[in-house]
């Protein structure tokens, strides 16, 4: 069991390395309307946020689906999402070159990891199980690999962005997967956006200034009824472009993201090294 438990850690120490590496930029690729010329009309860029965040509480539910590159590196994911003032749950899973599908069910007091069977757990016992605060090696050494998962879909870090741009530029109208949106951009200066972040989003940005970079270049489409439809984030950097693309689907249907059976997971928090 001690064999395997490393095994487990080390796997999934890969993956956060992997999601840390990618930051929080998405690949500017999946569909929707080119930029058109854009209008002199602008907005806040923290009311703006606060008016999409309030519409996402508003409607409880969504599917997510993002892709990003950078670094040599790609990752995509998908799942779905429920949605409360100031925090958020979800059952996601993501694809990774280094280790293959990941799978991540997180949850106010606890979140669960799933990882190729191949990567040290066993088929019956796939899941392992990190508290809000564990309380030994194990957990604390999975702790910040949670971190990563919840930062690399928390819509509040890749809207959040929001919050650092004085000003949005309204540039247009654009259809996105058949829906009618308005198309948002801001240049983001990136010490802004490093001195507003906290904890891992804040070092990663970090990270990035310490490299050059100075803007990322961020643009958002809301429906008619004022949610996010797409969100792509661009930071390019004097050697490549890292980027990400968000989509957002299926806003206010049922969704089901529940923990795993009791039988399938090992408790972090019963663990040892």
């Amino acid at each position: 069991m001690r064999r395997r438990t490393t095994a487990a850690a080390v796997a999934v120490g890969i993956f956060a390395a992997t999601l840390s590496g990618c930051g929080q930029v998405l690949d500017a690729g999946a569909g929707g309307s080119a930029r058109s010329s854009p209008s002199p009309s602008t907005t806040s860029g923290p009311g703006l946020y606060t008016d999409v965040s309030a519409r996402m509480v508003a409607s409880g539910t969504a599917q997510f689906v993002f892709s990003g590159s950078g670094g040599g590196r790609t990752l995509s994911g998908s799942g779905t999402m429920r949605f409360t003032t100031g925090a958020y749950d979800a059952d996601v899973e993501l694809t990774m070159p280094e280790i293959g599908q990941v799978r991540a069910v997180l949850l106010p007091t606890a979140s669960y990891l799933a990882l190729p069977a191949a990567k040290g757990l066993p088929r019956s016992k796939p899941w392992v199980k990190v508290s809000s605060s564990p309380r030994t090696p194990v957990g604390k050494d999975l702790a910040p690999v949670v971190e990563q998962l919840r930062t690399a879909f928390d819509p509040a870090q890749a809207l959040g962005l929001l919050q650092s741009a004085a000003r949005v530029t309204e540039v247009g109208p654009a259809t996105i997967e058949g829906e009618a949106t308005t198309h948002y951009h801001a240049d983001v200066g990136l010490r802004r956006a490093t001195r507003a972040a906290t904890g891992s989003v804040q070092e990663q940005y970090q990270s990035m200034l310490d490299a050059g970079a100075e803007t990322l270049n961020y643009d958002l489409w809301v429906d008619t009824t004022g949610l996010p439809r797409r969100y792509t984030v661009d930071l390019p950097t004097g050697e490549q472009l890292f980027s990400i693309t968000g989509v957002y689907r299926a806003w206010g249907e049922n969704v089901r993201i529940q923990q795993p059976s009791t039988k399938q997971v090992f408790d972090a928090d019963k663990l040892t090294p």
